[in-house]
């Protein structure tokens, strides 16, 4: 199963068109099918959009669903903070461009996943703007 795969099943599982997710994510019909064919990759401005309307950004791009912090309990009661998830999503790609580096959304969603992982195990770590940043510009710059 590839991402197009994987985010025609979210669709699905979301109840919604083609139409209604290419509107929310902000693009057109067509990009949405070469989306779900597989034949073009979605960047992160639209995962971000499509992403708040309940769409599991890190299974459409890894396969997995996504996996709780280490000691978290990762039952039904777990939960992804997904506004903060976007959050480094956005920001991680904003300072991969201003450092005149591409990376690809499967990359992009991977280290944004390990950074709110590592965040989410530190006590203030998750609301430090500052420490975020850091963060991320140390990931880019590796």
């Amino acid at each position: 199963m590839n991402i197009g795969d994987r985010l025609k099943e979210e669709r699905e599982r979301l109840g919604l068109n083609q139409t209604a997710l290419a509107q929310i994510g902000g693009v057109g019909k067509t990009t949405q099918i070469k989306y779900e064919k597989g034949t073009s990759s979605p960047d992160s401005a639209y995962l971000s959009a499509v992403s708040k309307e309940g769409v599991d950004i890190f299974y459409v791009l890894q396969g997995q669903r996504f996996a709780p912090p280490s000691g978290v309990d990762g039952g039904e009661n777990a939960t992804i903070d997904v506004a903060q998830l976007v959050r480094i999503v956005e920001r991680l790609d904003a300072i991969a461009t201003e450092a005149g580096k591409r990376l690809p959304a499967t990359k992009l969603i991977e280290i944004a996943a390990d950074v709110y992982n590592y965040l989410q195990q530190e006590e203030e770590g998750a609301q430090d703007d500052e420490k975020l940043n850091r963060t991320l510009k140390l990931v880019v710059n590796r």
